[in-house]
Order: C-alpha cells, then sequence, then structure tokens
C-alpha cells in the first residue's frame, strides 16, 4: 500500500477569481508547495538549502471548485522514476466531511536531478529512491 505526504493549504482571498473560486493558476503554486514541504520532509534537508533537483514539467486537471475560506490537503507520492527524473502526483482535496473531502484538482509534476554547480543532470541515486520507497511503501 501506498502512503502519501499530507500538506495542508488554506485558500486565501487572493487565491480566487470573479467567480469566487480559486484561479486556475494557484493549483500550480499548490502543488509546488506540496512537492517542496514533501521533500524537505523525506530528505530531511532544511529550507535554506536546495532541491537536488529541478521542476521540469507540470500538468493540472481540474475537478471542482474550492473557495476562499475552505482548506485543502494535498496527498503527493511519486509514481515513477526514470534514469534522471522522477514523476509525482498531487491529488488536492477540499478538507470539508459536508462536501465528502471532495477532489478538486490532480496534478502531475516531473523532475530532474541537478547538479547546480555542473549546470548538468544526473542519475537518480539509489539512496534516493530508497529514501521515497521507505515513506511511501510503494510506487
Amino acid at each position: 500500500m501506498r502512503k502519501s505526504f499530507e500538506t495542508p493549504i488554506e485558500i486565501r482571498y487572493r487565491d480566487t477569481d470573479s467567480m469566487g473560486h480559486v484561479s486556475s493558476p494557484l493549483y500550480y503554486d499548490y502543488m509546488q508547495t506540496a512537492y517542496l514541504e514533501f521533500m524537505h520532509h523525506i530528505l530531511e534537508l532544511p529550507k535554506s538549502k536546495k532541491m537536488p533537483h529541478i521542476m521540469l514539467k507540470t500538468s493540472c486537471e481540474y475537478v471542482s471548485q474550492a473557495k476562499y475560506g475552505e482548506k485543502l490537503k494535498i496527498h503527493s507520492h511519486i509514481t515513477k522514476f526514470g534514469n534522471k527524473s522522477f514523476e509525482m502526483e498531487h491529488i488536492m482535496f477540499v478538507d470539508d466531511i459536508k462536501r465528502d473531502n471532495a477532489v478538486v484538482a490532480k496534478a502531475i509534476s516531473n523532475h530532474v536531478m541537478f547538479d547546480y554547480e555542473k549546470q548538468a543532470t544526473y542519475p537518480v541515486p539509489d539512496s534516493f529512491k530508497q529514501t521515497v520507497l521507505a515513506f511511501q511503501g510503494a510506487l
């Protein structure tokens, strides 16, 4: 069974558009926040340190509305490893029993291992894979 990392997000007024729901670009900000929180947690890396990888590509499917004052919970996990990259899934739920914890968005992010000094990619270390699997249990 796969475990996900959970990131809470409180929807701010400025996150909403003229229709009163979360503006679509904000979901990318939420996804990046969830990715960073997850990685800082499992790598035990201080927030003052750079990640050993960079975000390469993102996509988001909007499922239902989220509004100002609601809280989201984002479940993030790694779904696959490539040679130099990995893919993450971020499922965003409204944290409200009245709304039956509705899914509001499903996002995917792709990341590549990156050496900032050399400005080059490198293979995903086995130690990183082992750390992820120790947390998640499975992909």
